[in-house]
């Protein structure tokens, strides 16, 4: 039996065990984590017997990006039609056509019907209550520790929004101040497909790549990362120890300035710009170290799937970083905008193979907590509570 569902929350039945329609919403299909975690998700609910469809804000010819940006949006598209998930865009631009995204959702809805509405980032849980609240229940998750818009979120979105989600206990207690002890809020770790990235993985003697996964912005703090590498650098050569290649993937705004940056810093013989990619996979496997500078992070879908890898990981004490490694125990955790220590750090796993071993397998057992199958069963018992009318 399937979902029943009437104009009004309060009519709302869901009749045990049945299929929901369930639509996602995200401000764009490009390679942040967010949006990662969306196709994934999408993908496991509708595996799970569920009708999904993904709404998507901004297509891809209204966000700015090089080709490699635009082939990853393109490839997302697909992964998810391959997987009977319908996408369909709004075609917004940036910090315009607020009424034309308003028209475009409630044509969505219209034609789909969802029991259940799931938005994602805080601009996309405004457009979306304001074009379809009071219609069915609307969840938003939160993905990042700084809430941009904590007036909006307590004064608007409170009173249009059933239930949020958020994806750390670090968040958690973020949006619970802001929100108030009568909010709604649940608690759901972001997951990955795990088998995807378990991988047998040989730990060598000698390291010789390192990579650092994220977008080019100024929340992932890659002036703090190659200041560390000017560091190691200069410290390998003093030891006569061969140099490492570090290799960045992701692409952004600051990318050229980054690059000037790498060249006035001497650090062009080393340090790789690899742009967007699509075989993160098996990139996590030919690189020995991975590395996290950001200043501020949600929970980092990169970083997870580096754990997942079985990658000994050093990162900064950013957001919710260090309920994904455990300090000391698959990965070293340091503090943010300390250069010293972040490059001390990967230069103590250089020195010590059997540290190296020895959080590869700790990773790769962690890592299980955060696949999609829990991920998706924990959305799915969200949703069911929604729709019956159960308090969380």
């Amino acid at each position: 039996m399937g979902v029943v569902c009437v104009h009004g929350l309060s009519n709302i039945e869901l009749r045990g065990g049945g299929s929901m329609k369930i639509a996602q919403v995200i401000g764009s299909c490009g390679p942040g984590g967010a949006e990662i975690f969306v196709k994934n998700l999408s993908k496991e609910l509708k595996q799970a017997g569920h009708e999904v469809e993904v709404w998507v804000l901004s297509g891809t010819a209204d966000v700015a990006g090089d080709g490699e940006f635009l082939k990853f949006k393109q490839s997302y598209v697909k992964d998810l039609e391959e997987s009977d998930v319908k996408v369909c865009f709004a075609g917004k631009k940036p910090r315009k056509d607020w009424q034309k995204t308003k028209a475009a959702l409630r044509a969505f809805f219209r034609n789909f019907k969802p029991d259940i509405v799931h938005s994602h980032l805080e601009n996309v849980a405004f457009h979306t209550s304001r074009s379809i609240a009071g219609e069915v229940p609307i969840v938003q998750t939160i993905h990042s520790v700084v809430i941009s818009y904590p007036y909006v979120q307590k004064f608007y979105l409170s009173e249009k929004l059933t239930a949020s989600v958020a994806i750390s206990k670090k968040i958690y207690s973020i949006i619970s101040e802001i929100l108030g002890p009568r909010a709604r809020i649940y608690t759901i770790y972001n997951g990955i497909p795990i088998s995807n990235f378990l991988r047998k993985r040989t730990i060598s003697e000698h390291v010789r790549n390192i990579v650092a996964i994220g977008r080019l912005e100024k929340e992932k703090d890659y002036p703090n990362l190659l200041s560390a590498i000017s560091i190691l650098k200069n410290r390998l050569l003093a030891n006569a120890m061969p140099l490492i290649n570090v290799n960045i993937v992701g692409s952004g705004s600051l990318e050229s300035e980054l690059r000037n940056l790498t060249l006035k810093m001497g650090l062009s013989d080393i340090v790789n710009f690899l742009g967007t990619r699509n075989d993160i996979p098996e990139l996590l496997l030919s690189n020995d170290i991975y590395v996290m500078a950001s200043e501020s992070e949600g929970l980092s879908i990169s970083l997870i799937e580096a754990l997942a890898s079985g990658m000994p990981i050093v990162a900064t004490d950013a957001g919710s970083n260090s309920e994904i490694v455990d300090n000391g125990v698959n990965g070293i955790i340091v503090p943010t905008k300390n250069p010293e220590a972040l490059s001390d750090a990967i230069y103590s796993l250089i020195l010590d193979q059997e540290l190296r071993q020895r959080f590869s397998i700790e990773a790769q057992s962690k890592a299980k907590i955060f696949s999609i199958e829990q991920c998706a069963e924990s959305h799915i018992k969200m949703y069911e509570e929604i729709l019956n009318g159960k308090a969380s």
